[in-house]
């Protein structure tokens, strides 16, 4: 089973153009800030600002009598020390959607300078616009259209929408860089938008930042707090810090909306069992069961989870479900083996499969099934005998030939067990079994190294034989295999990690953890140095 690497939602948005939705400005007050400026500031208020949103189907200017009662109503008198809540409540009377107001000053007998502020309801931001405009009305209602209703339009859906479509083609490129940058941007304008907030946390997430990602996550859950899409991948970024009772504790808020969610009733078992919370993880994996009585995955984990806790009895009906529903999974069929090896039930089971072969004698995953139960009562020599009669019927299938390096290695036959693996990954170099193969081998190789450096070591110390010369070549011989254990013991540790590259197995990556913790024994038993 090949792992995916990166599984989230990208969020569809529409292709073809839209019309923006009408924004409602509200204009309270210009100031001017000396006599010269009078002029200047009336014929705003009174003509220019008027006569310019006429022009704009997208703008909508509300009546600026009406916004005057609102600011007379609201008690402020000072607009330079107004503060955002108290514009806000204005702007809320008056169903805006944009607050201005400003001040005006004079720059010379025929130039004046515009200070505009401007307050989004939505994002609850003040931005500003200055600019420079005369006596002349053309070319002030240039000005207001070049500096002031370009800066409201960045502020409505328009430029949302915009920078969102900019961001999602940057993000689909893997041009994470700039998709981050203009995500920024638009939180900047609307920091209320959560596809925002979820795109950042899955560029963080990619990167591997998953503590900024949760952050990101989070500020989008202020927003928005029954989005699943976030609560989702706010999950995930908590099982790579090994946050697992958080993670829990998001994916229960979505079986909450969505009680019948196979698949997260799924995930939150496997977290369970990460953890050990046996008796969760199995009531989580059933009441997956309980949604879909077929859903294979479910059965895969229950049973493992019984396996795991050497509950073979139990283990056994969803091992049979798991190994028909997934043929393809090795290890399964091993348990299963195992499973009726414990209990007794192997014999019969050895029995069924060589009838099976007898009615089928192509049957590829009987001739599995039965090496597999040879295997695990170390009938070794009759599990090879059968896999060479299975890779005759099926010579370019790569599971014979990781079976037979298994076998190989159980025989100490490490050359043709390397040999098979490498055959394996020559069919195809995408299973992560070869690569588990090859690192049991090395580990295996390296161990006998070790066993020897072991031995050297034990011998060193009698210094009633070992002195002078003998005790040098001993030592010489020490520390050569001590070097080759640590050697294949990081070749090892490089396979695991191809391993690790192709599986999403929850049961497999668990496994590989526990090999790993032994290899960083054993490499730190060997390296150079330490006498």
């Amino acid at each position: 089973m090949k792992k995916i690497l990166i599984t989230f939602i990208v969020l569809m948005f529409l292709q073809t153009i839209v019309l923006a939705e009408v924004q409602k400005i509200a204009i309270l007050k210009f100031e001017k800030n000396d006599r010269p400026s009078d002029y200047i500031t009336k014929a705003l208020m009174s003509r220019d600002f008027k006569s310019v949103f006429k022009e704009y189907d997208d703008l909508e200017l509300i009546d600026l009598k009406k916004s005057k009662k609102a600011l007379d109503k609201s008690g402020v008198t000072n607009l330079s020390s107004i503060g955002k809540e108290e514009i806000a409540k204005i702007g809320e009377e008056l169903g805006a959607n944009i607050v201005i107001w400003g001040t005006v000053s004079s720059i010379s007998s025929s130039e004046f300078k515009i200070l505009a502020k401007i307050f989004s309801m939505k994002s609850k931001s003040v931005d500003a616009s200055t600019f420079v405009v005369k006596k002349d009305s053309k070319q002030r209602k240039e000005e207001i259209k070049k500096n002031l209703i370009t800066k409201i339009q960045e502020l409505g859906t328009g430029k949302i929408d915009e920078l969102m479509s900019i961001g999602i083609q940057h993000f689909n490129s893997k041009n994470f860089d700039s998709a981050e940058e203009t995500f920024l941007n638009l939180i900047k304008i609307d920091n209320e938008n959560v596809d925002a907030y979820l795109y950042l946390g899955l560029i963080k997430y990619l990167n591997k930042d998953y503590q900024k990602s949760i952050e990101y996550y989070l500020s989008g859950l202020d927003v928005e707090p029954s989005n699943k899409n976030i609560l989702d991948y706010l999950s995930k970024s908590y099982v790579k810090i090994e946050n697992y009772e958080d993670a829990v504790e998001v994916l229960i808020k979505i079986t909450e909306m969505e009680e019948d969610n196979k698949d997260i009733w799924l995930r939150i078992g496997n977290i369970y069992s990460e953890i050990e919370y046996y008796e969760e993880a199995q009531e989580a994996f059933e009441k997956a069961i309980e949604i879909d009585s077929e859903f294979g995955e479910a059965y895969l984990a229950l049973g493992i989870l019984f396996f795991d806790q050497d509950s073979f009895d139990a283990a056994i009906e969803p091992l049979e479900y798991a190994t028909d529903a997934f043929p393809e999974i090795d290890h399964l069929q091993k348990k299963l083996a195992k499973c009726y090896y414990k209990t007794g039930k192997l014999d019969s089971a050895i029995n069924k499969y060589k009838e099976v072969l007898l009615e089928q004698p192509e049957n590829i995953n009987a001739y599995i099934n039965l090496a597999g139960a040879y295997r695990i009562t170390n009938k070794n020599q009759e599990a090879l005998e059968t896999l060479l009669n299975l890779k005759e019927l099926a010579p370019e299938l790569p599971k014979v030939y990781f079976r037979l390096a298994d076998i190989y290695i159980a025989l100490k036959n490490y050359s043709k067990a390397r040999q098979c693996a490498n055959k394996a990954i020559e069919l195809d170099p995408d299973l992560f079994e070869s690569y588990k193969i090859i690192a049991s081998i090395d580990q295996a190789m390296g161990y006998e190294k070790y066993e020897k450096f072991l031995d050297y070591e034990e011998k060193y110390q009698d210094k009633s034989i070992y002195y002078g010369a003998k005790a040098d070549e001993l030592v010489e011989k020490r520390d050569k295999v001590k070097a080759e254990a640590n050697s294949y013991f990081k070749q090892a540790n490089l396979s695991l990690d191809k391993a690790v590259e192709r599986t999403d197995d929850p049961s497999i990556l668990k496994d590989i953890k526990k090999n790993r913790a032994t290899l960083k024994q054993l490499l730190e038993a060997t390296k150079s140095g330490g006498f």
